[in-house]
């Protein structure tokens, strides 16, 4: 009986390198996506901020008091709402609702009552959730108000973080996500100018700022909340 070789065929070197060649591609573009959806996501939270800003400022024009602090919101935008002191402080931690550290609670809904800003949702108890009466921030986590944060700091900033009880001051972003905020509308230091980080409450991986006062690059874990100047 006649034996009948048989041969299997195999890659070639020219064909391997081609394959390898476009996994590359494919794992390259991938990464090259997910990097150009997170800047959006940064970029959208200064689109955000920019426009609670002008919201304010009109809300200021419209009515000679800060959102939250006027003291005829019942009786002038909408009677379902609640009426600062007109101090001109918007007092409060941020997320606490239905009391009298209000202010910086009802600060947004004062500016979606005037039409100013999308409505942020509401409250069904005692504190503010992010998307139910305080906006979400399509990176994650939220924006809160407050007034004079440090010694440093003083007049009103907004907060961008994640709830924590009756603030929302709980770490939202990570270091690198921060210092790229800094750097797109700043002066990229976390201590000085119109955009600072701080380490968020609790946060126990890792510090945002480093003794240095730099930003903490080293540490890929959620750890800063960052404010901006209103």
């Amino acid at each position: 009986m006649r034996k009948h070789k048989t041969s299997q065929a195999g890659f070639s070197l020219v064909e391997l390198a081609i394959a390898l060649m476009i996994i590359g591609l494919i794992v390259g573009g991938i990464l090259k996506g997910q990097e150009l959806l997170e800047s959006a996501r940064l970029k959208s939270i200064l689109t955000q901020i920019n426009e609670y800003r002008v919201a304010t400022s009109t809300f200021i024009d419209r009515y000679d008091a800060l959102p939250g602090d006027f003291d005829q919101a019942t009786e002038l935008i909408n009677e379902k709402l609640l009426n600062g002191n007109n101090n001109g402080v918007i007092d409060g931690p941020g997320l606490i609702a239905h009391s009298k550290d209000h202010e910086a609670a009802s600060f947004w809904a004062h500016l979606a009552a005037a039409n100013l800003i999308p409505n942020p949702g509401t409250s069904t108890g005692n504190y503010l959730k992010f998307g139910a009466g305080a906006p979400k921030a399509k990176i994650g986590g939220g924006f809160t108000i407050c007034y004079h944060p440090y010694e440093d700091m003083p007049g009103h900033w907004f907060l961008l973080g994640n709830e924590n009880g009756e603030k929302g001051d709980a770490p939202g972003l990570t270091p690198l996500q921060a210092m790229s905020l800094d750097k797109k509308a700043d002066d990229g230091n976390p201590t000085t100018g119109k955009i600072r980080a701080k380490d968020g409450a609790g946060t126990k991986k890792g510090s945002c700022v480093t003794l240095k006062g730099e930003y903490n690059t080293k540490n890929n874990e959620k750890a800063c909340v960052v404010y901006f100047q209103m």
